[in-house]
């Protein structure tokens, strides 16, 4: 008796090893999944994923369709994020995961060129919640182009209050939005801003150029010729700055013909 019971006892304590030990193991790989990177980290993820029921692998298919993103490979990438999808059907994501999908898939669909995909997981990333400003700018560039001017505006305002949005494309899109609705003052006063902002010489220069084309609709023309002057010497690619700058000119030059006098009859 005493002997079956020593046997039952190792064999709760070999068990018992065996946990402990694949534990480790299994911590190990998370490690790996979450902070490693290259083809330790898919690996890993690789087998989380297949260690785990649907409803319990969503952070190991991001996290490898993320790093599966850094090695270029979309078409699995795609397929990753296709399934995480499923898995929202079925068990709902949680909010954080399922933001993270709809921000990949943007880039994703963007690559493929699918621009109804792209459009389609902008909005749901801005309605999920999304910081990105760059996501609410590329939306409003969708909506400028669709003639949605107010929305576009409506985007940025919101995109305004996220860290790092009030840039160079930021200004450039709210102008656009502005002009949209001929409100070229407006336009005007946000390109303006948009200049103050550090940035490449080839950035400020396509700023540069866009406020040169408000100020000549503006008959800004002094200011209109310094900005398209920059932009041309910058070496932006400009085709109708050329023609701009003769018209400007010729504006400037019936501005600066001297009134002539008239002389008094002598009595």
């Amino acid at each position: 008796m005493k002997k079956y019971t020593k046997w039952i006892f190792m064999t709760f304590a070999l068990s018992g090893a065996a946990f402990i030990a694949f534990n480790f193991f299994l911590d190990a790989k998370k490690k790996d999944c979450q902070g490693g990177s290259g083809a330790q980290a898919i690996e890993a993820c690789t087998f989380l994923i297949g260690k785990h029921t649907s409803g319990f692998k969503g952070p190991y298919l991001l996290r490898r369709a993320q790093l599966l993103e850094k090695e270029g490979k979309w078409d699995e990438v795609l397929a990753d994020l296709n399934e995480l999808l499923s898995i929202n059907v079925a068990a709902q994501l949680p909010p954080a995961q399922l933001l993270a999908v709809y921000e990949s898939l943007i880039k994703v669909q963007s690559r493929k060129g699918s621009s109804s995909e792209t459009r389609k997981y902008l909005e749901l990333a801005v309605q999920n919640g999304s910081r990105a400003p760059e996501i609410y700018i590329s939306l409003a560039e969708t909506y400028i182009a669709e003639k949605k001017f107010r929305e576009a505006l409506n985007l940025l305002d919101t995109a305004g209050a996220f860290e790092g949005a009030k840039s160079h494309p930021y200004y450039n899109t709210r102008a656009s939005a502005y002009e949209g609705l001929n409100d070229f003052a407006s336009a005007y006063d946000s390109l303006k801003t948009g200049l103050t902002v550090r940035a490449p010489r080839p950035v400020l220069a396509a700023t540069s150029k866009h406020l040169g084309l408000v100020c000549y609709e503006l008959k800004r023309y002094k200011e209109a010729e310094t900005y398209l002057g920059y932009t041309i010497k910058a070496g932006v690619e400009c085709p109708e700055c050329a023609l701009l700058m003769t018209t400007i000119r010729g504006a400037l030059a019936d501005y600066d013909v001297p009134v002539a006098r008239v002389k008094k009859a002598r009595k």
